[in-house]
């Protein structure tokens, strides 16, 4: 009787955590992973950042969980365009997902972003301004204008490349001009981050998860689940929460 009673009332705090989320207004973005329609992933919060599964990336399941797999053959999720005239609105922000980086991947090469807003296809290493993150050195960016380091006036990052094969939960948050990395809901690395994305100045037309926004970087290899933007800095037991579903990630690989 217990067991039934404390399975009832954690039904019940999930029912009301999903209730809470769903009229969150600072969800802006939110792709559940969990079916797509003609390659079409839908953005959860109704607000119509849907997006399109490009080069074979697929959504399927690891267990009861929907998750994106990116594939072996540069597969990408396609954000589009429009997404840019949100990001251009964004001071305050927090980007969150569950990723597994795959055992094959190039880990330590150039490119492996995560997610990118770039106002070009194809930046230089002084042309193109972009908000970025990438698991070769854990870093989240955000350049005025090209990949130099002296153009990036934004790189929190733990200058070590991420885990391969496991289930993480990642997160950035950006509070004024100070943004916090989190991995599995604990501090990765925290700095000054003088611009917001706002400051970008045009609005990023070239907007993915999974593809380089630099011609000759590679692809991520990885595994999403859960993916969210919120337009303010969440605190960390707000990302911790959402870090909850780790362990289940991990259990069903086993």
């Amino acid at each position: 009787m217990k067991t039934r009673t404390c399975i009832l009332y954690l039904s019940a705090a999930l029912l009301a955590l999903a209730s809470c989320e769903k009229n969150d207004p600072s969800l802006v973005v939110h792709y559940l992973f969990d079916n797509s329609d003609n390659n079409i992933v839908a953005d959860a919060t109704g607000n119509g950042h849907n997006a399109t599964l490009e080069q074979g990336a697929t959504v399927k399941k690891v267990g009861r969980w929907g998750v994106m797999d990116l594939g072996a053959d540069n597969g990408f999720l396609d954000m589009g365009a429009s997404m840019g005239d949100l990001i251009v609105t964004l001071e305050d922000y927090s980007i969150t997902t569950y990723l597994r980086v795959d055992t094959a991947a190039r880990v330590r090469a150039y490119g492996n972003f995560v997610y990118a807003f770039s106002t070009m296809e194809h930046c230089t290493g002084t042309e193109g301004r972009f908000v970025a993150y990438r698991v070769n050195q854990q870093r989240h960016e955000q350049s005025i204008g090209g990949g130099m380091p002296e153009r990036e006036l934004v790189g929190i990052m733990a200058d070590r490349p991420a885990e391969k094969g496991v289930w993480m939960h990642v997160a950035y948050s950006q509070g004024g001009r100070t943004g916090t990395l989190y991995l599995n809901g604990e501090v990765l690395a925290t700095g000054p981050a003088v611009l917001q994305p706002k400051d970008i100045g045009e609005a990023p037309r070239f907007n993915w998860l999974g593809k380089p926004h630099f011609a000759n970087d590679v692809y991520l290899k990885a595994m999403y689940h859960d993916f969210r933007i919120y337009n303010r800095a969440l605190s960390q037991e707000e990302i911790k929460n959402l870090a909850q579903n780790l362990d289940g990630l991990r259990a069903e690989e086993q």
